[in-house]
């Protein structure tokens, strides 16, 4: 058989056909002489197809072992198209050949269905053949493996990752392009490829494609893609070749090599050949494989050229197509023995195409894993400095997808990512092709607005001074404009002012003698879309009264009034809470002296009124004090009784905006006309106020370190 040799070469031919093949038994009535027995033998897949397709029309299925005659030739019809991609007309034969109950002999036609259905992207209709296929046979890993896969690729098309693919056209032709490499210099872009002009002569009879060869394209200083011509001999030749690789100074060349010579069962080789000015000296085989008939291939190179990994065929594996890895002994100018790399990389399907990750990870392609069908791409991190590798994530979509996707490689890494994945995946250019395709991640780009202005009067700050500091050490010092305003995007060097996966503080500086300053904080650690980030600012002006919010006081109290008890929660007071506001600001200001202001409505004596507004104050700094442990010398208590009524803002109804003084003539007009607004106008006058004295108060640890303590 020669469809492992395919798969190593390249994607057209998955190895675990064999595995199936292998498996299955021709009913005992049936005939070798059949001309498709010999072309499915042969490998001739396109041809068998046909041909299996032609015998089975010509069974009447009269009795049970015609039927199962026919239903076999069906199958194994479905079995070439699967092989050839032509998931289609795979469906179609599987269909029939349940249709004649071939499950009855072979339950493997539900697993095969399942796979043609789930490379349509048909995952509903496959998960009901693999639990089909699971309930004839439990044992089945596979299945299980298949019916997350289900799961999974619901899941990740509802939430795909913000990647941005494209087929690359330029490139692409109707027949295999793949598994691209770019030289050290990003110039030059290396793939494989079955289109015209390649050096073998004929048809592959496995693909009916031309033979593979390692094909170049050269980039021109605008990123245009030039036309694409065949490396020449000695890397090039009569037979397929593919799947390369560079070491990180681009002057030694890994690629796959599958010779075919008639009647011998010859695997794929990893040659390997050095840069002789502008041309390759003559490839030498690395002597790899336990066989001569076993495949290796897919060679994927340490950056210091002194680690091989591979995928291979090879005895002791896991089944299927397995990873490999081999490290360089120069003194003895050889390769050593290859170790596998074991089960937290490896399956019982296959596992293949490594690439080296920006980070040391290994990328490759499985399809044993629990994916979104056909092969997917899978990431592994590297255990230490070891080369060693684990837990291997599924890299999602659109990255992934229904089909066969794999073959990945990085020309930018970070914030941004940019490279080129080779997929077989609806968009490709030609019905069965293989294509390039390149992939982007686009940043997330986060625009800051940053606003300043008075808290009182809410007119903008211009010439505020605001500081921002982020996590992962970014500082800037910036101004407001004439409107209040900052606003941060991009900066000149094209990067961005502030980025995703930090947390951010803002700082208002103070104006000496007319504002605080003022403290925000931000974080942009979950942000995963393009976002803009509005921070508003209020300053505090320390020439005007500070109203301190919810501070009240029952009629004739002094008591701070605390009411949680109310069942509707708009109408609790908790006037040490409002106080609180008063506590943060002195913290966040340790220099800070206030005067606490304190009123009363105009009911009572004149005298009364001053006593207990004085009260009143003395109440709001014994909070302060006693409880918050503010000290006392910064808190000057002041009670002003009735005389200073509150002035607020009035809404009239034709929307016009006056402000309208709570003096005691007003109010007492309301109390028979409009008694709840007469009750609450006195409340608004029952208020404690703030006045900032002065910024003199030196703290007593500051005091004691410059020797002016007790």
């Amino acid at each position: 058989m020669k469809s492992l040799k395919s798969v190593i070469l390249f994607i057209g031919l998955i190895a675990w056909g064999n595995m199936v093949i292998a498996q299955i038994e021709e009913p005992q009535t049936r005939s070798y002489s059949g001309e498709a027995v010999e072309l499915w033998k042969s490998g001739a897949y396109a041809e068998a197809a046909e041909a299996f397709k032609l015998a089975a029309e010509k069974i009447s299925p009269k009795n049970d072992k015609a039927r199962q005659k026919k239903a076999y030739y069906t199958y194994m019809s479905g079995r070439c198209y699967e092989l050839l991609r032509d998931y289609p007309s795979a469906e179609q034969q599987f269909e029939k050949a349940i249709l004649l109950k071939y499950q009855e002999w072979e339950p493997e036609v539900y697993m095969q269905l399942a796979e043609t259905e789930m490379a349509q992207c048909k995952h509903a209709e496959a998960k009901e053949n693999y639990q089909k296929y699971l309930k004839l046979n439990p044992s089945s890993e596979i299945a299980k493996t298949r019916i997350a896969s289900c799961d999974f690729y619901a899941e990740n098309t509802a939430n795909p990752t913000k990647h941005l693919l494209t087929n690359v056209t330029k490139l692409n032709t109707n027949s295999y392009d793949y598994a691209t490499v770019m030289d050290s210099r990003g110039k030059e872009m290396y793939f494989t490829s079955s289109r015209s002009g390649s050096n073998g002569e004929g048809a592959d009879p496995i693909t009916g494609e031309n033979y593979m060869d390692l094909w170049v394209s050269k980039i021109d200083r605008n990123g245009n893609w030039g036309q694409p011509t065949p490396m020449s001999a000695p890397v090039n030749s009569s037979q397929n070749e593919g799947t390369m690789c560079f070491d990180s100074r681009g002057k030694t060349l890994w690629f796959t090599r599958c010779p075919s010579e008639p009647n011998m069962q010859l695997g794929c080789d990893i040659f390997m050949a050095t840069q002789k000015g502008d041309n390759w000296n003559e490839p030498k085989r690395l002597e790899l494989k336990d066989h001569d008939s076993t495949n290796v291939g897919h060679p994927c190179v340490s950056p210091d050229g002194k680690t091989l990994i591979f995928a291979s065929n090879m005895a002791g594996g896991f089944g299927g197509v397995d990873l490999w890895m081999s490290t360089y002994d120069k003194r003895s100018d050889s390769w050593s023995l290859p170790i596998n790399l074991g089960a937290e990389i490896n399956t019982a399907q296959n596992d293949m195409f490594p690439t080296w990750g920006p980070n040391g990870e290994l990328f490759y392609s499985s399809n044993g894993l629990v994916g979104m069908g056909g092969l997917d791409i899978y990431k592994a991190t590297q255990v230490g400095e070891e080369m060693k590798w684990e837990n291997p994530t599924n890299l999602g979509a659109p990255m992934n997808s229904c089909r066969d996707d794999y073959h990945i490689i990085f020309t930018e890494s970070g914030k941004v990512e940019r490279g080129y994945i080779s997929s077989n995946r609806n968009g490709s250019k030609g019905e069965h092709s293989q294509d390039i395709w390149d992939f982007y991640l686009p940043p997330i780009l986060i625009d800051v607005l940053i606003l300043v202005s008075d808290q009182e009067e809410g007119y903008p700050i211009e010439g505020a001074k605001v500081k921002l500091v982020g996590s992962a050490g970014s500082s800037y010092d910036l101004v407001t404009d004439a409107s209040g305003q900052i606003n941060l995007g991009e900066k000149p060097d094209a990067t961005r002012f502030v980025e995703p996966g930090e947390t951010w503080t803002l700082e208002v500086e103070g104006m000496e003698k007319v504002y605080l300053g003022a403290k925000d904080n931000f974080t942009t650690m979950d942000i995963e879309t393009n976002t803009r980030i509005i921070r508003d600012l209020k300053v505090l002006n320390i020439k005007k009264p500070l109203r301190l919010p919810e501070v009240r006081y029952a009629l004739g109290k002094a008591d701070l009034l605390v009411d949680t008890t109310n069942a509707d929660p708009n109408l609790r007071i908790n006037s040490k809470d409002s106080l609180n506001y008063l506590y943060d600001l002195m913290t966040e200001n340790p220099n800070l002296i206030v005067e606490l202001i304190s009123h009363t409505d105009c009911r009572g004596s004149d005298v009364a009124n001053k006593k207990l507004s004085q009260q009143r104050a003395e109440s709001c700094v014994n909070y302060l004090v006693n409880e918050k442990g503010i000290p006392l010398e910064r808190l000057i208590p002041k009670g002003l009784g009735e005389t200073t009524p509150a002035t607020i803002k009035d809404v009239s109804e034709s929307g016009d905006t006056t402000e309208l003084l709570l003096d005691c003539n007003m109010i007492t007009k309301l109390q028979r006309s409009e008694p709840e607004k007469f009750e609450y106008y006195h409340q608004l006058n029952r208020r404690t106020e703030c006045v900032i004295l002065s910024f003199d108060y030196v703290p007593q640890t500051d005091a004691t370190e410059n020797g002016t303590g007790n």
